[in-house]
Parts: C-alpha cells; sequence; structure tokens
C-alpha cells in the first residue's frame, strides 16, 4: 500500500494532536489573502493602465483633433481675410468702373451736343440765325425741280446790303453785325412758313419762295427793300441807315442747275448795284401769262 503523505489533511497521523501550535495554519491563510489582495491589486493596475492608456488616446486624439480646428481657424481667418481684401478690391474696381462709365456717360453726351451744335451749324447761321448757305442752296435745289409739277413758280433773290464797308468802317465791326442781325430780322418778318432765307456770307443773302405769281414775287421783294429802307435802327446812340440791292428771278419752268439759277440772280443784284444800289432788278422765264 501507499504511504499516506504528510500532507494529507485526513491523514490522523497529519492532524494536530491537541494542544499543538496552529500558527502555521494562520500564516498560511494570510499568505493566500495577501497573494489575493495583490492579484487583485494588480488587475487594478492593469485596468488602470488600460484606462490610463484609453485616456492618453483620448488625451492625444483631443490634442490632434485641436490642433485640426486651429489650423482651420487659421485657415479660416486667412480666408476671411482674403475675402475681405478680395471684397474690398472689388469694391475699388466697382468705383473705378462707375467713375469711368460716368466719365464715358459725360464724354458721349458731350459728343453728341458737338455734333448737334456741328449739324446745327451746318444748318444755321451763327450769326443771324438764318438758314446757313449750305441749307438755303439745298432748299433751291430741291424746289428748281419741281417747278411745273408740284409748285407753279419759283422765286429767288440775291440780297445784298449797300455801302456795308462803310457802315463797319465808321461804326466798327460790333455795329456791322448788329446790322446784319436786324436786316435778319426784317427778313423773317416779311416771309411767310414755307418761304426761306440763308445767309450767304458777308452781307449777301438768298430768299427763295415756292408758288408765287410774277406780281406777288416783285411786291415781296419791294416790301423787303422798303422794310430795310425805313428801319429805324441806333447803335450807341447813333443812328444807322441801311438799304439793299435786290436781284429777282422768277420762273415757271423747271431749272434743274440751281446753281445757275442763283447766278442768275446774283448777276442782277450786281446789275441794281451798277444802277445805283437800294432797287429791285428782275428778269422772268418761262411763261408768266
Amino acid at each position: 500500500m501507499t504511504a499516506p503523505s504528510r500532507d494529507d489533511p485526513t491523514d490522523p497521523s497529519n492532524r494536530p494532536r491537541d494542544g499543538q501550535d496552529v500558527d502555521g495554519l494562520a500564516d498560511f491563510s494570510l499568505f493566500e489573502q495577501e497573494k489575493a489582495i495583490m492579484q487583485r491589486s494588480e488587475q487594478m493596475l492593469e485596468a488602470l493602465d488600460a484606462v490610463a492608456d484609453g485616456v492618453k488616446v483620448l488625451a492625444k486624439a483631443y490634442s490632434e483633433s485641436y490642433r485640426a480646428q486651429r489650423r482651420m481657424m487659421r485657415m479660416s481667418d486667412r480666408m476671411q481675410a482674403d475675402l475681405q481684401e478680395a471684397n474690398r478690391q472689388l469694391r475699388e474696381q466697382a468705383e473705378h468702373l462707375a467713375q469711368l462709365n460716368n466719365a464715358l456717360s459725360n464724354e458721349v453726351h458731350e459728343r453728341e451736343r458737338l455734333t448737334a451744335e456741328l449739324e446745327r451749324l451746318a444748318l444755321e447761321d451763327a450769326l443771324t440765325g438764318l438758314f446757313s448757305r449750305r441749307r438755303v442752296i439745298d432748299c433751291v435745289e430741291g424746289m428748281a425741280e419741281s417747278v411745273g409739277e408740284e409748285a407753279r413758280s419759283l422765286a429767288v433773290m440775291m440780297l445784298d446790303l449797300d455801302d456795308f464797308k462803310a457802315l463797319n468802317d465808321t461804326h466798327g465791326h460790333a455795329a456791322g453785325d448788329f446790322a446784319l442781325e436786324s436786316f435778319a430780322e426784317i427778313l423773317r418778318g416779311e416771309l411767310s412758313a414755307e418761304q426761306y432765307a440763308g445767309r450767304m456770307g458777308g452781307e449777301e443773302f438768298l430768299v427763295v419762295a415756292a408758288d408765287l405769281e410774277l406780281e406777288a414775287a416783285v411786291d415781296l421783294a419791294e416790301r423787303i427793300r422798303r422794310a430795310v429802307e425805313n428801319a429805324s435802327l441806333h447803335w450807341k446812340g447813333e443812328p444807322l441807315s441801311l438799304a439793299v440791292s435786290i436781284g429777282l428771278v422768277v420762273t415757271t419752268s423747271p431749272w434743274p442747275d440751281a446753281g445757275e439759277l442763283v447766278a442768275r440772280a446774283d448777276d442782277l443784284l450786281y446789275r441794281a448795284k451798277n444802277e445805283g444800289r437800294n432797287r429791285v432788278i428782275v428778269q422772268t422765264h418761262g411763261d408768266h401769262g
């Protein structure tokens, strides 16, 4: 048989005898307790280490997130600054463009004004307000071709103020301008709506009137001559005497060459000058019945 182990508590020989010291068992029990406590402590420490590792991971993640947020905030701040600068530049450019647009608009208006003024000057004599030379010649050209169709007759007058150079020499050019303006007013007062007057240059004028019988045309020329002769004009307190010589052509036939018609009236004007001034010389063409 196998001999019982000395460590076997069931062996009566291993049991403590009466009065025997039991401290060994007590020591053994305390050791186990301390061991268990130490094991639990180690487990708690391991748990704490695990928690600490987790906290470290969280702290690291938080730190990285914080740095990332800081970077994002710095980027956002830079972007905001860039946007503000871009907006400032855009505002400056918009203001500059507005100024350029205003300047361009003013330039366009000024060009339009100058164009209108040039057109007016091309059509109107600046001093007298009558038609310009070009415009009154255009009237003659347009009306001369319609004689016998739209109009029964056409009267063309060349008029020239007599002794105008002497007036300028005596009273000055400002007085001469005054005389020209006064003569233009007389013409406006004597002519009807469809009878036109223009300044050919200097003191020479042209009048064109359609649908006037010979007698009516001569009467119109004489009314103008008498109105100029009887005009009461004063310059700086001194009286101004005016007179006008007139060459008149009346035709009932179409006249394609308006320049020739004006030249005929001009020749008659110089005949009036040579025959003593302050008079009307008339020439007719076509059938005046």
